[in-house]
């Protein structure tokens, strides 16, 4: 096998390209197997095939990193330019470029856990689209019929929410969808738990939760896929995860958040015992209530009676004033038309002064011809004449066909 040693051993030799990138390769590789190394996150690329392609850099030089899928998917935190990193892996070549590179296998945010900042990053995305509203949170039921939880099927927790739904009201029905609370694949367990309860459960309100653990315990509560569903979901959830200082992305989305398991289990259903006692309660304010409006009504309607008078009197008086307005009307039409009489009598006298046979009574005489058309032609003029036309005299009481002989102005 040929080392970079026995290159320096053989100098006057001469290599090809591949075979000298190839001893360099294998030195690098074999006496950096395994190292950590410290940067700043620079033209972070993530690929459609899933692998990670960035540079770490400081204030004097640059290394090229990579990172393949299957080590990708395990990054709970995203990772972003300008975040300073640690990054754990092998130094390599690429030989098709001769470039240095450090292939990762783990990578942790400086000054921060890679779980807490994967929290804070998660949470500030869904912030922002409007997941923690608190317009969307839906309001709980008042008196749930069927209770739904999503929790392990083993341990406390589950023996203590049954308990206290059965004191608190025994006559709930309770749905239980168990789960994986934590480890690989829990996440995706209680998203699809969310999802068949909210389909098919016919829940009044579900309870998703655990009891206490480490932050990575409760990871599962902080996946994005959890959140999403919660959101989705048009059943009220409430968020029961670890004790009443642990707070995860679900109690951020959920429409109630619980500091306990237990504490969920005796906010969702009401006291049995109290419920009667405020519907004796009730009872007795609507009796008192209903009494005082009957007797409150039956005064008013004493009082309306008295004051509405006998029907027939009514009648007779709406009769009376049918006939007043008949006489009124009548009187109004025969004054009326005897102004319409008056006034025509007024325009016959008047049409009778400006008529043109009232003016030929006096003595006068209207001369016409007749034109092709039959129509009147008026004369006036001494020039509209001519001899040995004929003419028509208008008199008052007949007409006179004439002949002109003679024209004398």
């Amino acid at each position: 096998m040929t080392t970079l040693s026995s290159f320096k051993k053989t100098e006057t030799k001469v290599w090809s390209v591949s075979e000298l990138v190839g001893i360099v390769k294998r030195s690098l590789e074999n006496q950096y197997r395994e190292v950590s190394v410290v940067g700043e996150v620079s033209s972070f690329k993530a690929w459609r095939s899933g692998h990670w392609y960035f540079d770490l850099k400081d204030a004097q030089a640059l290394l090229p990193a990579v990172m393949f899928k299957q080590l990708c998917s395990r990054v709970r935190f995203e990772v972003k330019d300008g975040m300073q990193v640690i990054v754990t892996g092998r130094v390599s070549i690429y030989a098709p470029q001769s470039k240095i590179q450090i292939i990762v296998d783990n990578i942790e945010p400086v000054g921060v856990g890679a779980l807490a900042l994967a929290f804070e990053q998660l949470k500030k995305k869904l912030e922002q689209e409007g997941l923690f509203a608190e317009k969307n949170k839906k309001i709980l039921p008042i008196f749930p019929l069927r209770v739904g939880i999503i929790t392990s099927p083993q341990g406390a927790v589950v023996r203590d929410m049954l308990r206290i739904l059965a004191l608190r009201m025994p006559q709930v029905h309770v749905l239980i969808v168990p789960v994986r609370v934590q480890g690989q694949g829990a996440a995706l367990e209680i998203s699809d738990a969310i999802r068949l309860l909210d389909q098919k459960g016919n829940c009044d309100v579900m309870i998703v939760g655990r009891g206490g653990g480490s932050l990575e315990d409760l990871w599962a509560f902080n996946e994005e896929i959890v959140a999403r569903a919660i959101f989705a979901c048009q059943t009220p959830i409430v968020s029961a995860v670890g004790h009443e200082t642990d707070f995860t992305i679900a109690d951020f989305v959920a429409d109630l958040r619980c500091a306990t398991p237990t504490h969920a289990a005796q906010t969702v259903v009401p006291l049995f015992s109290d419920i009667l006692s405020t519907l004796y309660l009730r009872k007795n304010q609507l009796y008192r209530q209903t009494k005082a409006l009957l007797t409150k009504h039956h005064l008013k309607l004493e009082k309306t009676s008295r004051r509405i008078k006998e029907p027939r009197v009514l009648l007779f008086q709406l009769m009376q004033r049918i006939d007043d307005n008949a006489m009124r009307l009548e009187r109004a039409l025969v004054k009326q038309c005897q102004n319409l009489k008056n006034r025509t009598r007024l325009c016959q006298a008047r049409l009778a002064a400006l008529s043109p046979l009232a003016v030929l009574s006096r003595g006068y005489a209207l001369l016409y011809r007749l034109d092709e058309n039959g129509e009147r032609k008026i004369v006036s003029k001494l020039e509209q004449a001519r001899i040995k036309e004929s003419l028509t005299v208008q008199l008052s009481d007949g007409v006179l066909d004439v002949t002109v002989e003679n024209l004398r102005g």
